[in-house]
């Protein structure tokens, strides 16, 4: 059994994370850490507490996840790692490429497995898209839209200090979404834009991407959307590839479906259902801290993501000066 503390009790460690560690077969609950003792407490920890320091002091705590507003991530990956923890954080693993070396400095020299907790690419549907995605021919063009509207403008979210914005909450999704169609190759920009609001955060950012392979990706994150609006299509050549329904945020609730169109014309549609992929991640983190067999998503495509976001941010800034 592999012993878990949270630092820090937010939503996705509430109605997520707490009850993934609890249906684990591998896992427990040892400790949660919030200013808020209550929303500790909540969780039915083993023991809980209001200092973040306790978690890292518990010798029995193998596993640390991170559960902090964005700009909090580096710093407490760093202690965690110091503190010799495996450690699962939020996503954005951290807020630029050179934030993600540190990390990977920091876990190699610890001996200990970090991984960006991005729980949609452990859901099935997404790890049969990557397969199949290996074989389509070069030219496709990759539609992802990740767009909804967040009126809680009082959230960590609206404040750019604190790692806020459109690019730095959503964009992971599609990033990683279109790079992993892609071998993880870093494409070119042939356009980036943002919408700046008056607290200084991206509410949106629409991109389009460019491979030397011929394939192509138009990308948009926003919090003003009328309507909650996921897209993620693949096509190129008689083929297709769509997930129709919630490809960034289905739950254990959902059926979904991926659909996937092959160039001799054969289409097939494969439904899931009662499928929660924060359990399969908890558990395949569990698995591999303990010395056997499962997947965690590996540094170096969190690195691929964040050095993608930096540029895509650094582009639109340039266009606007």
């Amino acid at each position: 059994m592999v012993n878990w503390g949270f630092i820090g009790a937010g939503h996705a460690a509430r109605v997520a994370l707490a009850p993934a560690v609890h249906q684990s077969q591998l896992s427990a609950l040892r400790v949660v850490a919030s200013r808020d003792l209550r929303r500790a407490e909540a969780l039915s920890p083993q023991w809980h507490t209001a200092d973040y320091e306790d978690v890292l002091a518990d010798d029995e705590v193998e596993v640390v996840y991170i559960s902090l507003s964005n700009e909090s991530h580096l710093p407490w990956c760093l202690k965690a790692l110091e503190a010799g923890k495996h450690v699962l954080c939020e996503k954005p693993l951290a807020l630029s490429a050179v934030q993600v070396d540190r990390i990977t400095e920091a876990a190699d020299r610890a001996g200990r497995t970090v991984s960006e907790a991005m729980w949609y690419r452990w859901h099935p549907r997404m790890r049969s898209a990557e397969r199949i995605a290996e074989s389509f021919s070069d030219g496709a063009h990759i539609e992802a839209t990740f767009a909804l509207h967040r009126a809680d403008h009082d959230n960590y979210r609206w404040d750019p200090s604190r790692g806020g914005g459109a690019l730095y909450d959503l964009g992971g999704y599609v990033l990683s979404a279109v790079l992993a169609m892609n071998g993880w190759r870093s494409p070119r920009i042939r356009s980036s834009t943002m919408t700046i609001d008056s607290t200084g955060i991206d509410t949106s950012t629409t991109a389009s991407l460019a491979w030397d392979s011929g394939t192509t990706a138009a990308l948009h994150v926003s919090f003003t959307a009328e309507r909650p609006r996921e897209v993620f299509t693949l096509r190129g050549a008689g083929e297709l590839l769509s997930l129709p329904d919630w490809p960034f945020s289905a739950m254990a609730r959902d059926t979904v479906h991926l659909i996937h169109r092959n160039a001799a014309g054969s289409e097939r549609t494969s439904e899931y259902s009662g499928i929660d992929p924060y359990r399969l991640m908890v558990d395949d983190f569990s698995r591999v801290v303990s010395g056997g067999t499962g997947w965690t998503m590996p540094l170096h495509q969190s690195r691929v993501i964040a050095s993608l976001s930096d540029s895509l941010a650094w582009q639109a800034a340039a266009k606007e000066n």
